[in-house]
C-alpha cells in the first residue's frame, strides 16, 4: 500500500535557522495547539523539527497534525507497538541542537526538576547535554503556586532556559486572566533562533557582573538596603556565557535564582562587594556594574536589637567607598559599564556619573516608568556611550536589554577609543536650522551682523554738523561689515566725503583748540561747501570776478568738523542753487576762501550760528 507521507526534507533550506536540528516537545496543555504555530515558523525558517508527545498531549492535538507541518513522524511511546519505528532516547538526545518544551504543565516541570524518567520526552531530557527551553503553561493560581516556582528555580539552576508565561486571558471562559498563559509562538522563537544563532564574539573574553543588592546593618534585625532584584545583573551574565564570555557573578541579596554555567560569588555589605571586585578586577576584560551599592552604610553597628520603648537612638550614616571611581583609576585597556537609575534630569545625571567616573558606557533608567520597576521582567533604558551618542532603547525584556549592551560593549571592545579630552555633551541629533546659526564675534568686539541696523544716510551726518565716523569707513577685524544694508551709491557717497575731509585736514589746521559742535538738523538736499568744493574746484576757479577780489578773503581756520554750514532755522533751498550762491572759491595757494554779502555774514553771525562761508 502506497503511503500518503511525504518525504523527509534531505536538503537544507535558506533560512536563519538552516540545517539547525529542534527536538520539540508537547505535554498534556490546552496550549498544546499553540506548538503547531511554533513548529510551522521553525520549519519557515529551514530548521529540522522533530515532535515527541506525551501519551496525553495527543488527546489535545493529534499526532498527523504535526505530521502533517515537519513531514516527520512523531514519536509518542518509548516502547512503541510492534511494527512501529521508535528511536533510543538518547539517539533523540543527541540528535538535536536544542530542546524545546512548550507546552510545559506544571507536572510535567515537576519530574524533570526532580529527575523523573517515566516517559520518552522527560528521559531525552535527562540525557541531553545540548541547550534546553522550557515554556511553561498553567492556571494563574498553579504558577503562583509556590512548589511551582522553586522548581522553576530548581531549572535554572540546573541549566534551563525558562522562557516565562504571559499575562492574559485564560482559554477556558470565565477564567479571571491572570499570568500563567503560554507565550506566543513568535516570542519563543525569536528565542530559539537567539539560541543557536547567538554570535560568539566574547568567546575567550572574561566578563566580570555584579548583581543584587548590598544591606548595611543597623543592629541584628534591621538593615539599610533597596528594592533591587538582580534581574538585570543575571540577564547580562547570561547573555555573556551564551556569547561565549568567561563569566564571574558577584552578587547581592537577590529575589531570584542565580544562573548556572559561571563562578558565583556571594556577598552581602558593600565593602564585601568592593572587596569581591577589586580581587577579580585585575583578571578580567569587562566590568558590567549593575549591582545596586548602597551609597551609606552606619557609622557602628548595634549588638543587640534596639528596643521600640527606647529613646529615640541618633543614626550617623557615612558613604561606602565608590566601587566604580576607584576601579576607574586602574582601568588600563578594560570596559567599565556604569549603571544609573534615576527618577529626575535621567540623561543629565547619568552623563554626570559617566564623565565623573571616567565610564565607557552607562546605562540610565527610570524606576518610576511604567514597566521599568524593580521586580518586572522588562526595562527602558538610555545607553550612552562616552562619544555622547544615546541609545533610546523601547520597553522590551531585561534579556534584550542585556543583549544591547553587550552589542554596544562589543563595538568599543573591538575598536578601542582614545579617552576623551574635554567634557562631553549629549548628541541627541538636534540640528540647528541655518537661519539660526550666527557668526562669532572676534576678541573683543561686538558682533552686529545679526542685528537690524540701518545704514545712516549721508545726509544726516551734515544736518547734525558731525563728520562720518571713520569707523564707518573702515572695515572691522575680520573684514565682517557692521550693517547688512546700504549699496553702492551710499558706498561712492562716504568714499566722496572721506577724501574732501582728508584734503581739508591737510591745510592749517589748530590741533589745541576744537570746539564741540552740537547736532542741527538739516534737509536732506544741503551738501557741505567742502564736498562742492572737491568735487567742483575747477569750475569755482573760473567764476572769480573782480568784485571777489575786493572783498577781504577770508581764510578758513576751523577744526574740519565745524566746515557743514547749516542755518538752523532757515529753511531749504535747492541744491544746485545753494551751490551756486554760496559756493566758496579756494585761492591760488590752495586755501579755501569764501565770498558773500557783508549783510549775510552779519546776520549769521548774530544768531552765533557757524560761518556762512567757512571753507
Amino acid at each position: 500500500m502506497k503511503s500518503n507521507r511525504r518525504p523527509e526534507r534531505d536538503s537544507r533550506p535558506s533560512g536563519d535557522l538552516a540545517g539547525r536540528r529542534i527536538l520539540l516537545g508537547v505535554t498534556a496543555g490546552i496550549a498544546a495547539y499553540k506548538a503547531v504555530e511554533l513548529a510551522r515558523l521553525l520549519i519557515q525558517a529551514g530548521a529540522k523539527v522533530q515532535v515527541v508527545m506525551t501519551p496525553s498531549a495527543t488527546k489535545f492535538v493529534t499526532p498527523l497534525t504535526f505530521e502533517a507541518i515537519t513531514a516527520r513522524t512523531v514519536f509518542v511511546e518509548m516502547f512503541p507497538q510492534p511494527g512501529q519505528e521508535s528511536p533510543w532516547h538518547t539517539e533523540l538526545s543527541t540528535w538535536a541542537d536544542v530542546v524545546v518544551v512548550a507546552p510545559a504543565t506544571a507536572d510535567h516541570i515537576a519530574r524533570v526538576a526532580h529527575g523523573f524518567g517515566d516517559d520518552l520526552l522527560t528521559t531525552i531530557l535527562l540525557a541531553c547535554e545540548r541547550r534546553r527551553l522550557i515554556c511553561p503553561a498553567m492556571n494563574p493560581r498553579m504558577w503562583a503556586n509556590p512548589a511551582v516556582q522553586e522548581n522553576v528555580g530548581l531549572l535554572k539552576r540546573h541549566g534551563y532556559r525558562i522562557v516565562p508565561p504571559e499575562e492574559g486571558e485564560m482559554a477556558r471562559p470565565g477564567e479571571d486572566p491572570g499570568v500563567g498563559r503560554l507565550a506566543e509562538p513568535e516570542t519563543i522563537f525569536a528565542e530559539v533562533r537567539h539560541l543557536l544563532s547567538a554570535p560568539q564574539d566574547l568567546r575567550g573574553v572574561r566578563v566580570l557582573v555584579t548583581a543584587g543588592r548590598t544591606e548595611e546593618s543597623w543592629d541584628p534585625v534591621r538593615v539599610l538596603t533597596n528594592r533591587a532584584s538582580g534581574r538585570m545583573g543575571f540577564a547580562l551574565a547570561e547573555e555573556a556565557r551564551e556569547r561565549g564570555a568567561d563569566v564571574t557573578l558577584v552578587c547581592g541579596p537577590t529575589d531570584v535564582i542565580p544562573p548556572s554555567g559561571m563562578r558565583v560569588i556571594r556577598i552581602t555589605t558593600a565593602s564585601q562587594m568592593a572587596q569581591s571586585v577589586k580581587r577579580e578586577f585585575q583578571h578580567c576584560n569587562m566590568l558590567l556594574m549593575s549591582a545596586a551599592v548602597s551609597d551609606y552604610t552606619f557609622a557602628s553597628t548595634m549588638e543587640n536589637k534596639i528596643k521600640k520603648g527606647q529613646p529615640d537612638p541618633e543614626v550617623h550614616l557615612v558613604p561606602t567607598e565608590d566601587i566604580l571611581k576607584s576601579m576607574s583609576q586602574n582601568k588600563g585597556n578594560r570596559i567599565i559599564v556604569g549603571f544609573a537609575l534615576e527618577t529626575e534630569n535621567v540623561l543629565e545625571n547619568a552623563l554626570r556619573k559617566l564623565r565623573e567616573k571616567h565610564l565607557d558606557i552607562v546605562v540610565a533608567n527610570n524606576p518610576l516608568v511604567k514597566g521599568s520597576g524593580f521586580q518586572g521582567e522588562t526595562n527602558q533604558v538610555f545607553i550612552i556611550h562616552r562619544t555622547g551618542n544615546v541609545q533610546d532603547l523601547p520597553l522590551q525584556s531585561k534579556r534584550e536589554v542585556a543583549r544591547e549592551i553587550l552589542n554596544a560593549v562589543m563595538e568599543i571592545y573591538r575598536n578601542p577609543l582614545p579617552e576623551p579630552e574635554q567634557d562631553l555633551e549629549l548628541d541627541l541629533d538636534l540640528e540647528l536650522d541655518a537661519a539660526e546659526e550666527l557668526p562669532v564675534p572676534g576678541p573683543g568686539l561686538v558682533d552686529l551682523d545679526g542685528l537690524d541696523i540701518e545704514e545712516a544716510d549721508d545726509s544726516a551726518g551734515v544736518a547734525n554738523g558731525s563728520a562720518p565716523k571713520p569707523a564707518a569707513m573702515s572695515p572691522a577685524p575680520g573684514g565682517k561689515k557692521k550693517s547688512r544694508r546700504g549699496g553702492r551709491r551710499a558706498r561712492e557717497r562716504r568714499e566722496r566725503q572721506a577724501a574732501a575731509i582728508a584734503a581739508k585736514q591737510t591745510g592749517p589746521q589748530s590741533s589745541e583748540h576744537k570746539p564741540e559742535l552740537k547736532p542741527a538738523p538739516e534737509p536732506v538736499a544741503a551738501k557741505t561747501t567742502a564736498v562742492v568744493l572737491a568735487d567742483q574746484p575747477e569750475k569755482a576757479k573760473k567764476k572769480k570776478s573782480s568784485r571777489g577780489k575786493k572783498k577781504a578773503e577770508v581764510k578758513t581756520d576751523a577744526p574740519p568738523a565745524a566746515q557743514p554750514v547749516v542755518a538752523e532755522e532757515a529753511k531749504p533751498k535747492p541744491a544746485k542753487k545753494a551751490s551756486k550762491k554760496r559756493a566758496a572759491k579756494p585761492d591760488e595757494s590752495g586755501d579755501t576762501v569764501a565770498k558773500a554779502p557783508k549783510k549775510r555774514a552779519k546776520k549769521a553771525a548774530k544768531k552765533k550760528a557757524e560761518p556762512d562761508a567757512v571753507a
